[in-house]
């Protein structure tokens, strides 16, 4: 047996070697292969396999390595708490503070996330081919890139670094090879455009970070609400929930002092927290519902895809700027107590480009509410918005019971019916529905013979509901007091056109006698039967009872009975005309692009045909909703002035 020491300096020896004895017999040999393994290579395998089983343990069974002594997440560097805008209202002397919010730390760099900037760089690339940035946008839209999640298994804080060196390791390396060949024109000239391209490719991934991100899951946050009073902080109301699976967070808070902000900090690393100003918003007045993407901000979503990526990555954010709307928002904010909820169809992913452009433009501030990210960036904002939205909306009209509510959309999505539908939820309570229009949004032949024809169409309903009111109040008090040949509603007769004068006959001065009629009987039987009818329509006790028998055989058929000008039905199915029989409405599409019938429409301009549709539906789905509908055009100074006087005299009536 050896001593630890001497075991010690034994290992050190290479027993692969032959012994220093040549006359060692192979029993030797084998004997200090045996040592060898016995005093070296079991050791090592023992703590490999050790090491080995230490590491899975902590990643399956949740050892300190991700969790800490009281099981909750130990939180990777560089994480961060995102707050999002939302709103505080005050019901019965409590006040309700909604918080909402994401936890996540920096993305590493990934198979995921090294298919997204290199998907992104083709698309962004100004000397890009067509079908190049076409491929790259359809991978884009047809990967599966879901959010990734923060687990036990990720990598250490290197691989986190990389995803924010890679373009500075290349430009520092430019640099390096600048400084070895000074007169090298080609190197310089590379440098400057290299620093042109880092700009954007830094913008490029500051648009996609949120992308990249890492969500962390099921970690404890601790909310304090502060007061707007001095209070000791044990008085302060103080809540603890944990992030869902995707590392969203939202809690509504009851307290019975006035706040004035809220505080969220993880409940294991001191330095990760957000502070964040409450929007005490108040329970009457006007509630302003509005989209964002083409409705206050330009995107182009149902443009080129290309033009709509570059929009989102690199283009600066001035050039979302619709100056009329901005300027018509600001308007709305100075008129009177209104407050802003901006509901998109966005994922959360885009709520720092979103936030910039507010304060860039100066935008109302509201809470804003956009969507779970999908796994698809396109997808994510090219979807139908009406469902994703509803949950929102009724959210909103449900938390500010007595407020009305006006809601602004585009016609580049589903915001139509998406407000449609929450009218129809809550009658009365949306005053108007008013949707932007979108260049080449509306048709596929002209944009604007179709603008022209929904706005017809809904003008004509506003006329109708008018009369319909008028009929029906009529019929509640007097239904015989009704004009017998009312015209309300009434289906006009189309124009004659015009005969061409190589056509007509010859005019007359007179109209002919009309042609003597060859009745067998004599004429003085004719004669009775004329004076009888003539009698009886001034004296019904006279009739032609005592003419002779002959004479009746003689003469031909009776005359029909004279149809009443007024029938018993007449005012009600007026009243259905003037409440929206649309069989009328299309009579004049011929004026679009001279067709005969509105089934011909769908041929010739599908998507045309689709709108009008949509509008038609919607008049009729309005009716009994007191909500006033209009599509208007960036210029449109005069609705503009109608919509803040709206605003202005329903805020008065609310007060």
């Amino acid at each position: 047996m050896y001593s630890s020491n001497e075991r010690n300096d034994r290992s050190q020896v290479d027993y692969t070697s032959e012994p220093a004895s040549a006359s060692s017999s192979r029993k030797q040999r084998l004997l200090y292969f045996a040592k060898a393994t016995r005093d070296n290579y079991i050791p090592r395998i023992t703590g490999s396999v050790t090491s080995l089983a230490t590491g899975v343990s902590n990643r399956t069974l949740g050892t300190p390595d991700y969790y800490d002594e009281d099981g909750n997440v130990r939180l990777p560097k560089g994480t961060s708490i995102t707050l999002y805008p939302t709103y505080t209202r005050q019901i019965d002397g409590k006040y309700y503070v909604s918080v909402k919010g994401w936890l996540s730390c920096p993305g590493v760099m990934s198979r995921k996330n090294r298919l997204i900037l290199s998907l992104a760089r083709q698309i962004s690339r100004s000397n890009a081919t067509t079908g190049s940035t076409v491929q790259a946008i359809d991978k884009l839209e047809n990967e599966n890139l879901k959010q990734d999640v923060f687990s036990s298994r990720d990598s250490s804080s290197s691989e986190i670094e990389s995803v924010h060196s890679e373009t500075s390791s290349l430009q520092s390396s430019i640099k390096a090879d600048v400084e070895t060949n000074p007169n090298s024109s080609a190197l310089e000239s590379a440098l400057v455009q290299n620093s042109a391209s880092t700009n954007s490719d830094d913008m490029l991934k500051e648009r996609l970070s949120s992308f990249m991100a890492r969500s962390i899951p099921s970690a404890k946050l601790e909310i304090m609400i502060g007061s707007v009073k001095s209070l000791d902080l044990q008085n302060l109301s103080t809540t603890i929930t944990s992030t869902d699976n995707n590392g969203h967070f939202e809690v509504c808070v009851a307290v019975d002092y006035e706040p004035s902000i809220v505080q969220v900090k993880s409940t294991t690393e001191e330095q990760v927290f957000a502070f964040q100003d409450l929007m005490l918003m108040p329970n009457d007045g006007i509630g302003w519902i509005s989209d964002i993407d083409d409705t206050i901000k330009y995107t182009g979503v149902i443009g080129d895809k290309r033009e709509l990526m570059r929009n989102l990555l690199i283009n600066e954010v001035s050039t979302w700027r619709i100056p009329s709307i901005v300027e018509w928002y600001r308007r709305i904010q100075n008129a009177s107590q209104v407050s802003f909820h901006y509901v998109s169809n966005s994922p959360w992913q885009l709520f720092p480009s979103i936030d910039n452009y507010f304060k860039e433009v100066a935008l109302p501030k509201g809470s804003i509410h956009l969507k779970q990210y999908t796994g698809n960036i396109i997808s994510s904002l090219l979807e139908p918005s009406s469902s994703r939205k509803r949950v929102a909306l009724n959210e909103i009209l449900n938390d500010f019971p007595t407020k009305k509510f006006i809601c602004i959309g585009d016609s580049g999505e589903q915001d139509l019916e998406a407000y449609v539908d929450l009218a129809k939820s809550y009658p009365s309570r949306v005053l108007g529905i008013y949707i932007r229009y979108v260049d080449d949004s509306l048709s596929d032949v002209d944009d604007s013979k179709i603008l022209r024809e929904l706005q017809r169409i809904i003008e004509m309903n506003k006329r109708r509901t008018k009369a319909s009111y008028v009929v029906n109040s009529s019929n509640l008090i007097d239904v015989d007091s009704l004009p017998e040949q009312s015209t309300v509603g009434k289906k006009l007769p189309p124009i004659v056109p015009k005969k061409p004068d190589s056509l007509k006959g010859k005019q007359f001065d007179r109209k002919p006698p009309l042609p003597e009629r060859n009745r067998q009987g004599n004429n003085s039987d004719q004669l009775k039967l004329a004076q009888s009818e003539t009698n009886s329509q001034f004296n019904p006790s006279v009739s032609s009872v005592g003419l002779s028998d002959a004479s009746s055989q003689d003469r031909g058929p009776p005359a029909l009975p004279k149809r009443p000008t007024t029938l018993p039905s007449q005012s009600i199915t007026n009243s259905r005309r003037a409440a929206g029989n649309n069989e009328d409405v299309l009579e004049s599409v011929q004026n679009i692009y001279n067709i005969h019938h509105y089934d011909e429409l769908e041929d010739y301009d599908k998507k045309g045909y689709n709108w009008i549709r949509r509008v038609m539906t919607t008049v009729e789905s309005l009716r009994g909703t007191d909500t006033d509908l209009k599509i208007f055009t960036d210029d449109d100074e005069k609705f503009f002035d109608y919509v803040e006087d709206l605003v202005k005299s329903n805020s008065n009536n609310l007060l």
